[in-house]
């Protein structure tokens, strides 16, 4: 059941006389400044225009307006938040058991809640009796006025002068940073030589061990000489001899 809202201003006894009398204009604290509100409005047109419900405010037809999409994990809740500078409106597509929910490609609050926040501002512009006017604008803060605000349209140039063919900065011209590699190189010129890498290299003898001598003879060939024979080589070899 929906419950229509409603506040006590004053409390009256029964000849009239008021008891209590509840003024909300005293107390009150600045949540955000004007400045901060205003710059998160003009940002947050980013939603309506290329965002994430893109065109919204186009198929309106509103000169300005705001908004913001919310999906929860799983698509358990889609959300669509839109506000003119008039209106304040939301959308919410769910359930109050999350584990009901849309996991298919439209579950989300872009496709979900913000059909149902469009249609209901169609109706909206449409009863002229409300007056809710779609060329409102927001309200710029003074302190804004002689700044460049980051959602404004600044001119730009689409297609300037290269840095080379422009104004002349002080760096020289083109010509200035061209490497010719084709000039003549006259045959007296020699390349420059680094004096140590000609140098003949020293062999280190220090360390080395002597080389055997040998008279190029292969160990048992027929010019090898005869070794001396022993003492018992020499008796033992007369007596084979006396016996034949």
């Amino acid at each position: 059941f929906s419950t229509k809202p409603y506040f006590i201003s004053r409390i009256e006894d029964r000849n009239g006389n008021v008891i209590k009398r509840f003024d909300f204009s005293v107390n009150r604290k600045e949540a955000i400044s004007e400045v901060t509100a205003y710059n998160m409005a003009r940002m947050m047109e980013g939603t309506v225009t290329k965002g994430t419900a893109a065109g919204l405010m186009g198929r309106l037809g509103a000169m300005e307006m705001s908004g913001k999409t919310g999906t929860t994990n799983s698509n358990a809740d889609a959300w669509f938040m839109g506000y003119t500078p008039q209106l304040l409106a939301g959308a919410w597509v769910g359930c109050d058991d999350p584990f009901i929910r849309n996991e298919g490609a439209g579950g989300f609050g872009g496709a979900a809640a913000r059909p149902i926040w469009e249609a209901f501002f169609k109706k909206v512009y449409a009863d002229k009796s409300l007056g809710i006017e779609k060329d409102a604008r927001y309200i710029k803060p003074a302190e804004l006025e002689n700044q460049i605000n980051s959602a404004d349209v600044i001119p730009t140039l689409v297609d300037p002068d290269p840095a080379g063919q422009g104004d002349d900065q002080g760096v020289g011209d083109g010509s200035d940073y061209n490497i010719n590699n084709g000039n003549y190189i006259p045959p007296e010129s020699k390349p420059v030589v680094d004096e140590e890498t000609n140098k003949p290299v020293k062999k280190d003898s220090a360390n080395k061990a002597p080389e055997k001598k040998t008279d190029g003879r292969p160990i048992g060939s027929a010019d090898e000489p005869k070794k001396k024979k022993g003492f018992l080589d020499r008796l033992f070899s007369k007596k084979e001899k006396k016996k034949n």
